[in-house]
């Protein structure tokens, strides 16, 4: 399983360069609308994975948050995807330095906002899966508005 963490990491970060290539986006900033293809990759990736249904899954981009394992295994996936939750901690720093570095500078003040918020909202728990759980549903209560981008 670690050779293919590393595996997807890799792809991830792949997916982000040529993004960023392939809409020459000068600034580093990619649009929402490359946010969103981002997280498709992703999402193949992290639902099989996780097995989460697609009825819980959308639920929880609506904010209704299952207290389903398959779901919280699903987050850990995308947030291990992207670094943001390794080895059993949540990188808020690392968290405001990708939101710095690409997203659209009109939520970059948002997305530090809801980071701040949400450090530590995992305080205190150890399965990486519900740590995700507990950041992701943070994030969704603290701004729904940009939840999908986080």
């Amino acid at each position: 399983m670690k050779g293919n963490k590393m595996h997807w990491s890799s792809v991830v970060f792949v997916v982000m360069a040529t993004l960023l290539l392939e809409f020459k986006q000068t600034s580093g900033e990619l649009t929402l609308e490359e946010i969103q293809k981002a997280n498709i990759i992703l999402r193949k990736h992290c639902q099989p994975t996780s097995g989460v249904s697609d009825d819980v899954l959308e639920a929880s981009m609506k904010g209704n948050f299952a207290d389903d394992r398959n779901l919280k295994c699903y987050l850990a996936c995308m947030m291990g995807l992207t670094h943001a939750l390794k080895n059993g901690q949540y990188r808020a720093e690392l968290a405001i330095r990708l939101a710095d570095d690409i997203l659209p500078e009109a939520i970059k003040g948002k997305a530090r906002s809801v980071v701040e918020k949400c450090r530590n909202a995992a305080d205190g728990l150890t399965d990486e899966c519900d740590m995700a759980f507990a950041i992701k549903k943070c994030a969704y209560e603290a701004d729904p508005e940009i939840y999908y981008v986080q």
